[in-house]
């Protein structure tokens, strides 16, 4: 069970990480700045995990070390500001409605790369996760007949909603079979992370600089919670991420990650005072146990090998 909790609690960082983004991206502050200054942030604090790992990286193959550049350059960079992006096109419903089929890329993924079995009471068992992820967010899907799907008729404009939300969730769930892949692989979890934080700076740095007229300047209180967001769901929830996905299948970890609206939803509670409705409730038991079925199960059965798939 203990790699199922690791992701729930990188879930959890990362559902804390929403009380100080969103409202720093409110404050008129580029996804792109963020961004960057937790992946400079990030890479600064792992420097000794780079020096340490060094061999580790010359030692990787030519594909692994395409898993890792694309972990941290498409994964967590691309990803992220795609994500970002797809919210000024698309009603934010739309998005996140969307972003619920990240499980299916990095199931089917797993099943070609990893040669990971999608299995009778793994079909089960994520059916319960899926159901539970909808129900919570029902209320949101029912106003969706009569709401603004699109903030601009213009066909550009929506194409490109829809291009940032769908690249973001490729992005992710490769990302997901990728770390995987190392896991398999024995590369260490904390050459993984190092390694994840340096590429998507390398990424992100030349999309800074073509950016930086149009930034907004930071005071240091500001950066200061970039960098406090950093360590918390960056660090700490990254770290507990790679050592729950040495522990499970792909497949599972990309279905646990569905646990993230749980808790943003239970820190909204607490920290915003915005009451959990009864759908929210119900659906958040059903993933929750859903996802702990489903790893008691798996319990049972040995964990595949990479050797079974492809280099």
């Amino acid at each position: 069970m203990a790699g199922t909790l690791f992701i729930m609690i990188a879930c959890f960082t990362w559902a804390l990480d929403t009380l100080i983004r969103y409202p720093l991206l409110s404050a008129g502050y580029s996804a792109v700045q963020i961004v960057f200054i937790e992946h400079l942030t990030l890479v600064l604090c792992v420097s000794p995990l780079l020096w340490r790992y060094r061999q580790t990286y010359r030692n990787m193959t030519k594909t692994a070390l395409a898993c890792l550049f694309f972990i941290g350059g498409v994964g967590s960079a691309v990803g992220t500001l795609a994500f970002t992006e797809a919210f000024s096109y698309l009603n934010p419903t739309v998005v996140i409605l969307l972003q619920k089929l990240q499980p299916l890329v990095a199931i089917l993924l797993a099943y070609h790369f990893l040669k990971e079995r999608i299995e009778s009471h793994f079909i089960q068992w994520a059916t319960v996760i899926l159901v539970g992820s909808f129900i919570m967010m029902w209320p949101d899907l029912a106003t969706l007949g009569d709401a603004q799907w699109h903030y601009s008729s213009d066909q550009t404009a929506i194409i490109k909603g829809y291009s940032y939300t769908l690249i973001a969730v490729f992005s992710w769930g490769a990302a997901t079979v990728c770390g995987k892949y190392l896991s398999y692989k024995n590369v260490p979890e904390n050459a993984i992370l190092s390694g994840r934080f340096l590429s998507g700076l390398m990424v992100l740095l030349p999309i800074a600089l073509l950016i930086t007229p149009s930034l907004k300047a930071m005071p240091i209180t500001d950066i200061g919670l970039v960098v406090v967001m950093a360590l918390l769901s960056g660090l700490i929830g990254m770290w507990f991420y790679y050592k729950g996905l040495n522990q499970v299948r792909a497949q599972t970890a990309t279905l646990v990650e569905l646990s993230f609206p749980v808790f943003a939803a239970g820190i909204n509670w607490v920290f915003l005072d915005m009451s959990l409705s009864t759908y929210q409730i119900v659906g958040a038991c059903l993933l929750i146990c859903g996802n702990i079925g489903l790893r008691m199960k798996e319990l049972k059965a040995p964990m595949p090998t990479i050797a079974s798939a492809n280099t």
